[in-house]
C-alpha cells in the first residue's frame, strides 16, 4: 500500500540506523578503552568474575611486596646469626687454647677477650631482635602473601626462631680462667719454711674428700718419715705424687702453712694424728682465685652446645627464607594466570572490534542512503493526483 501518512520504509531505515549507530558507538568505545566490558550492562556476570580476578591480582601483588619485606628482615637476622656463629668459633678457639695444660700465656688476657665476645654476642642478638632486651623476632613471624582459600593458608609462618644471646645459648658462667679451690691448714707448731719435717719413723695422714664433679670422691694419703726423716719440701713432693691423679696439688705458702688446691669447691682435708705437716686442724674448700684448665674444658663443652643451639635458629631462618621464596614464586604465577583470566573476560578483541567498526561504518552509510530513498517514496503519490 502506498501511503503519505505512514512511511514504513523510512521508519524501518531509521530503526536500523539507530541500531547501527549504537553498535558503532559501542565498538569505538571498546577500541578506545581497550576493554570489552565498559559498563555493568555490557556483561554483568562476566564483570563480577573479572572483578574477583582483579582483586586477587591486587592482593597477590601486595603479597609479593610483603614477601620481599619479610625476606629482607630474615636476611638481616641471618647476617646477625652468621656473625654470632663466627664469634662462637672464636670463643671455641680461646677455650681450647686455655684448656691445654701446656698453655703458657696470660689467662687473664684470654678471659678478657672471652668476656668481651660474649658481651658482643648479647649486643648483636638484641640488634637483630633475638636478644634478652629485644626479642621482637624471636617468636613466630607471619608474612601474609594471599592467594589461598583461607587466611591460614594465605600466610607463611617462620619460626619460632628463639633467642640467641649468651644466656639463651647456655654460655652463662662460661669462663676460660677457671678457679682453683684450696684448703689452707691451720699453722702448726713449726713454720714449714723453717725446716719442718716428718721425723724418722713417723708418718702423717691426710683424708681428702669432696673431690670429683659430684663431690663424692675421696682419697687418703700418707707421708712417711722413713729411716732418716724427710724435709717439708720432700713431704710435699710425696703428697703431690699421690694426689696428682685426683687433680689435687699440695704447696707450702709463704707463711709456712700447708695448702691443698684443686678444681673442686667441695674439697675438704682432714689430717690424722697431729704432726709437723698437719698443723692444728682440718679445713674446707674456699676459692683462691688462681687458675687451672677445669673451667676452660667446661667452656669447650658449653660452646659446642651453643653452636648446636645457634644452628637451630639458623635453620629456622633459612627454612623461612626458602618458604618465602617458594610462596612468592607461586604468587607471581597466580598473578600471571589471574591476569590472563581477567583479560579473557574483560579486555576487548581489537582485531574483531576493528572489523566490526568497518562493518558499522558501511551499514551506517547504507542506512543513510536507504533512508533518503524511503523519504522520497511518498512523493510518488503526487503523480497519482495529477
Amino acid at each position: 500500500m502506498i501511503s503519505i501518512q505512514t512511511n514504513y520504509a523510512a521508519m524501518v531505515g531509521e530503526m536500523n540506523l539507530s541500531k547501527t549507530n549504537t553498535f558503532q558507538t559501542n565498538t569505538i568505545e571498546q577500541l578506545t578503552s581497550g576493554y570489552r566490558i565498559n559498563s555493568s550492562g555490557d556483561d554483568p556476570a562476566g564483570l563480577a568474575v573479572a572483578n574477583q580476578y582483579g582483586a586477587n591480582v591486587a592482593q597477590l601483588t601486595q603479597g609479593v611486596i610483603n614477601g620481599n619485606s619479610g625476606l629482607s628482615a630474615l636476611q638481616i637476622i641471618d647476617g646477625g646469626l652468621s656473625n654470632i656463629s663466627t664469634m662462637l668459633n672464636r670463643l671455641q678457639t680461646l677455650a681450647t687454647e686455655a684448656a691445654s695444660g701446656t698453655f703458657t700465656g696470660n689467662r687473664a688476657t684470654v678471659q678478657n677477650e672471652f668476656t668481651t665476645l660474649m658481651g658482643e654476642i648479647d649486643r648483636e642478638a638484641d640488634n637483630v631482635g633475638l636478644g634478652a632486651n629485644n626479642s621482637a623476632n624471636a617468636g613466630t613471624l607471619q608474612v601474609y602473601i594471599g592467594g589461598g582459600s583461607s587466611q591460614a593458608n594465605s600466610s607463611v609462618q617462620v619460626g619460632p626462631i628463639g633467642q640467641v644471646n649468651s644466656a639463651s645459648l647456655g654460655l652463662t658462667g662460661a669462663s676460660v680462667t677457671g678457679s682453683t679451690y684450696g684448703v689452707t691448714m691451720a699453722a702448726g707448731a713449726k713454720n714449714l719454711n723453717n725446716g719442718g719435717v716428718v721425723e724418722k719413723g713417723a708418718s702423717q695422714t691426710f683424708a681428702v674428700a669432696g673431690l670429683g664433679a659430684a663431690g663424692t670422691d675421696s682419697v687418703s694419703v700418707t707421708v712417711n718419715g722413713g729411716d732418716n726423716g724427710i724435709t717439708a719440701t720432700q713431704a710435699v713432693q710425696s703428697l703431690n705424687a699421690q694426689l696428682q691423679a685426683y687433680g689435687v696439688t699440695a704447696t707450702i705458702t709463704s707463711s709456712g702453712t700447708l695448702q691443698f688446691q684443686s678444681a673442686y669447691s667441695t674439697m675438704t682435708v682432714t689430717p690424722g694424728a697431729a704432726g709437723d705437716l698437719a698443723g692444728a686442724g682440718a679445713g674446707t674448700g674456699a676459692s683462691l682465685g688462681t687458675t687451672n684448665t677445669t673451667n676452660a674444658l667446661a667452656a669447650v663443652a658449653l660452646i659446642n652446645s651453643a653452636i648446636q643451639a645457634l644452628g637451630v635458629a639458623q635453620g629456622a631462618v633459612g627454612a623461612g627464607e626458602n618458604d618465602l621464596n617458594y610462596a612468592m614464586g607461586l604468587a607471581n604465577s597466580q598473578i600471571t594466570n589471574f591476569s590472563s583470566a581477567e583479560s579473557q573476560i574483560k579486555d576487548a578483541d581489537i582485531a574483531t572490534e576493528a572489523a566490526n567498526l568497518t562493518r558499522a561504518q558501511v551499514l551506517e552509510q547504507a542506512s543513510v542512503a536507504a533512508m533518503a530513498q524511503a523519504n522520497a517514496q511518498p512523493q510518488a503519490v503526487l503523480k497519482l493526483l495529477q
